[in-house]
């Protein structure tokens, strides 16, 4: 294998959707641009073919669907919701 020799050419952020920053070679970028940089970047280092080809197909999706909301529920008591759902089940059984 080739030596690994790092070189450090700037940095990318993605700061939620389509918007992003980057200083990339002295240059600045804000908003879509710089998160398409960001993005691009990240895909030039998936490492096979077929890794990039899910990836590319998951992000093209996520364009035409609603991100997914979760809560988190308690963070007091996490496991709360777990043992009122076990009693449920329990009285079903």
């Amino acid at each position: 294998p080739r030596e690994y020799k790092h070189k450090h050419v700037g940095s990318v952020a993605s700061l939620g959707l389509h918007k992003g920053v980057a200083d990339v070679y002295n240059v600045r970028l804000r908003g879509w641009p710089a998160w398409f940089m960001h993005r691009t970047y990240h895909m030039s280092r998936v490492p096979t073919f077929n890794r990039k080809i899910r990836v590319i197909a998951d992000w093209t999706l996520a364009l035409f669907f609603r991100r997914e909301a979760v809560g988190l529920g308690s963070i007091e008591r996490p496991r709360e919701e777990f043992a009122e759902a076990a009693g449920d089940l329990r009285k079903v059984a």
